[in-house]
C-alpha cells in the first residue's frame, strides 16, 4: 500500500517555533548589515563621550578627561559660572585610490562630543590654565568659595 494516498487524511506537521526563531537568526538573514554598523561606530573615537575626571589638591581643583588621538586645536574650552565646557570637533578627510584597480575612494567624518562639569567651587578665569600632553587635557584652578545666588528676606 502506499502511504501517500490522497483519500486517507493527513497527520498535521508539528511546527517548533523556537526552532524555526533560532534558524532564523543562524541564517544571518541581515547579512552585514549588523557588523557594519558595530564597525561604524567602532571607528569613531569618540561616539558616546569621552572619559572625565574631576578631583581636587590642597589648593586647586583639576579636570582631566581623556582625548587621545583629538588635535590640539579640535579641542575648545568654555568656562562658564562653576562649569567648566570641553567641546571636542574632529573633521577628517581621507582620499584613497588602489593603484591595480583604479578603484577611488573618498570618505569623510565628523565627530563631535563635548563634556560639561561643574565643579564645588567659583572658576577664576584669570588664574585657570589648560594644558594637553600625550592625550590628556588637564584643567586646573584655585579654589574659591562658590557665592550665593539667594535673596535673604527683610
Amino acid at each position: 500500500m502506499d502511504n501517500k494516498d490522497p483519500q486517507k487524511p493527513q497527520q498535521p506537521i508539528k511546527r517548533r517555533p523556537l526552532d524555526e526563531l533560532d534558524a532564523f537568526f543562524q541564517s544571518n538573514p541581515f547579512g552585514g548589515v549588523l557588523k557594519s554598523i558595530d564597525e561604524f561606530f567602532n571607528n569613531h573615537s569618540f561616539v558616546g563621550g569621552f572619559p572625565v575626571r574631576l578631583y581636587d589638591t590642597k589648593d586647586e581643583w583639576v579636570v582631566e578627561a581623556e582625548l587621545p588621538g583629538a588635535d590640539r586645536e579640535s579641542i575648545h574650552i568654555e568656562l562658564l559660572g562653576d562649569r567648566v565646557k570641553i567641546t571636542v570637533e574632529n573633521d577628517v578627510e581621507m582620499e584613497s585610490q588602489h593603484q591595480e584597480s583604479g578603484v577611488y575612494s573618498h570618505e569623510r567624518r565628523f565627530d563631535h562630543a563635548e563634556r560639561i562639569v561643574t565643579l564645588p567651587y567659583r572658576i577664576d578665569r584669570s588664574r585657570t590654565q589648560a594644558a594637553y600632553t600625550n592625550g590628556v587635557l588637564k584643567i586646573h584652578g584655585p579654589k574659591l568659595p562658590k557665592t550665593g545666588h539667594t535673596l535673604s528676606i527683610d
